[in-house]
């Protein structure tokens, strides 16, 4: 791979959990000879009737608003919407959600609901839960919501009260779907031993990536991977960064000019906010990367952690950068975000 960013060019039994209006209890029970569950990994599936549709189109956008800008801007999921009849054929989806407003007899998903949920819980009252999620209820790494309102303003103050608890589940979905994919912590391969071998930290990297840069004297190392063209890079100064939001948004902002030497940071939906890396607290930067020659012009979305470990006095920064014009990035992106939070620090 050349150095330069020309290399641009080259039955619900199994998992089952409450939610209560104080509590939640979980109660999981072993699912074995079950297939994989199907679907990608940005793409939900909603069972509802056709008159509820519109409605929960917007309330599930309200909770599912994570959107990366390329510089366009992509969800982290796309919706399809089926109605009740094809739930049979839809049911061994990966993210999959049945839903109804109201438990009117002619409201199709509430009689579907009906026979997907005990008596006592389908029959809950306006100030209990009306949420329900299981895991491997039909198929394996398979997550299915149930929302089984008695109104609109039913629904709508649960899921606002249990917002964040809805995206963490999908997204803790979404890593157990991935981790065995992107991930093999079993065995080095040689790009990870070549990383370890000259630098103070380990990195667990998937078949194939490559090394672009391994320079360990001038604190940088860039790996890079094609179709899609994906680049993470770690970079380290001696010494604290972090400490408040100008110092870091310098050190962040300048490091491509530094390093990749042709490419810089656009301010478009330029972000910077605090965040938790690993054990670390931690500066989160996301944003738009573009090359410095206008003649090339490309580029694509960023990302960037930096933190600060006080026994190797360092400070550390992890950068994604993603070239792939005119196609879906958001999941690769989130691939690359669990590949650097596979990130250790040796003898630290």
């Amino acid at each position: 791979m050349n150095k330069n960013i020309v290399f641009i060019v080259k039955n619900l039994r199994c998992h089952l959990v409450f939610i209560f209006s104080i509590s939640i209890i979980f109660i999981s029970k072993s699912c074995t000879g079950k297939r994989e569950a199907l679907g990608p990994d940005n793409e939900i599936r909603i069972i509802c009737s056709n008159s509820d549709k519109k409605i929960l189109k917007d309330l599930l956008n309200s909770v599912f608003d994570d959107t990366l800008f390329t510089p366009e801007p992509e969800p982290y999921y796309y919706f399809k919407f089926s109605t009740p009849e094809k739930f049979s054929k839809l049911k061994n989806q990966a993210y999959l959600i049945v839903a109804s407003l109201s438990r009117e007899d002619d409201n199709e998903a509430s009689q579907l609901i009906k026979k997907l949920l005990p008596s006592h819980q389908y029959h809950a009252n306006k100030d209990q839960q009306p949420i329900y999620m299981t895991r491997d209820t039909y198929s394996r790494n398979q997550i299915l919501m149930i929302i089984n309102g008695l109104s609109v303003d039913h629904v709508k103050k649960f899921i606002k009260e249990k917002e964040e608890w809805i995206k963490k589940q999908f997204l803790g979905q979404y890593q157990v779907r991935q981790k065995n994919y992107i991930l093999d912590t079993n065995v080095k391969n040689s790009v990870e031993n070549l990383i370890s071998a000259k630098n103070d930290w380990n990195l667990s990297v998937p078949w194939g990536w490559e090394i672009i840069n391994n320079s360990t004297d001038s604190g940088f190392v860039w790996i890079g991977k094609e179709m899609p063209f994906q680049w993470i890079s770690v970079s380290w100064d001696s010494g604290s960064f972090v400490s408040n939001q100008l110092i870091a948004g310098r050190s962040i902002w300048n490091m491509p000019e530094k390093n990749y030497k042709n490419i810089r940071f656009n301010d478009y939906k330029f972000n910077l906010t605090k965040t938790k890396f690993l054990s670390y607290d931690a500066w989160f930067m996301e944003g738009i990367w573009e090359t410095i020659n206008e003649l090339e012009s490309k580029g694509g979305p960023f990302r960037s952690y930096l933190f600060y470990d006080k026994i190797k006095n360092k400070t550390y920064h992890i950068n994604m950068l993603i070239f792939h014009p005119g196609n879906n990035k958001s999941l690769y992106m989130r691939q690359m975000d669990m590949i650097v939070k596979s990130f250790s620090l040796i003898n630290s």
